[in-house]
Order: C-alpha cells, then structure tokens, then sequence
C-alpha cells in the first residue's frame, strides 16, 4: 500500500507569520496535534501542540506574540504520496516523527500520521516489523 491510499488530505495549516497562540487555537478547532506551517503554498515546517507547550507556554512567552517560524521544526522531513507505508513508517522511526508531510513535485499534497500507519500495519508484517524495532531501538 503507498502513502496517499491512507495519508490525511484535507491539511491543516498556518501561515510562518502567524502567531503560537493563532496555530493552537486553529488545531483545537480543527483537533489535531500537528500544524503545517506553510509560506506562499510551499512547506516551511510543522509545529506540534507539544511544541507550543515546551517552547512557548511552559517557558513562560506570551502565545500571542510568538510566531510559529520562531520554534517550528524547520523543513520537515517528508515523504512522496507514492512511497509504500512501510518506507514512511521507517523514515517516521528513524526521525522520531508521529506524522510526516507528503509532498509531490515541490507541493503539500498530504499528512501521514503514525495511526494511519498502525491502521495499515495490523495487516502488513513488514510495517509491524519496521514499527517494533524503531520502538526497540536504543539510542
């Protein structure tokens, strides 16, 4: 199975200006935990709503005056809609990512979560496999 048969396509985003407070209030109403930060249609990076809490909010910064670009994880690894699961899932391991962008020819196309590759793997031995032993793996 390749990504875009279980990848997320309707995408959640924010522009690099907008604020930490605008991003968590956009994926509260939206519930997700990952935001794609974006900057005239291209990919910049991807703020996570762990992000927001350890960078912003937990070191005591003002959300509303903090922009996203300022602790966002900057280009983001990616994958292509036409990888197999089994591949993202490795490259999801190996960076220590619960969701991964996917992006064809230069545009966002797609998001892949770690629970859409779970979904996957409970019928596919080589995904399971690449899952247990990134779990496994010590650093």
């Amino acid at each position: 199975m390749i990504v875009s048969e279980r990848m997320t396509k309707n995408l959640v985003m924010v522009g690099v200006a907008s604020t930490a407070s605008e991003a968590a209030k956009k994926m509260l109403s939206e519930n997700v935990g990952t935001i794609l930060v974006t900057d005239k249609g291209q990919l910049k990076g991807l703020v996570t709503d762990r992000q927001i809490v350890t960078k912003v909010v937990g070191t005591g910064k003002d959300a509303s005056k903090v922009k996203v670009s300022d602790f966002m994880i900057e280009d983001p690894v990616t994958c292509s809609p036409d990888m197999e699961i089994c591949e993202a899932a490795k490259i999801m391991g190996e960076n220590k990512y619960r969701r991964i962008p996917a992006v064809e020819a230069e545009k966002l196309v797609g998001i892949l979560s770690i629970a859409d590759i779970a979904e996957h793997a409970k019928t596919c031995n080589k995904c399971m496999q690449n899952i247990l032993d990134e779990v496994a793996r010590e650093d």
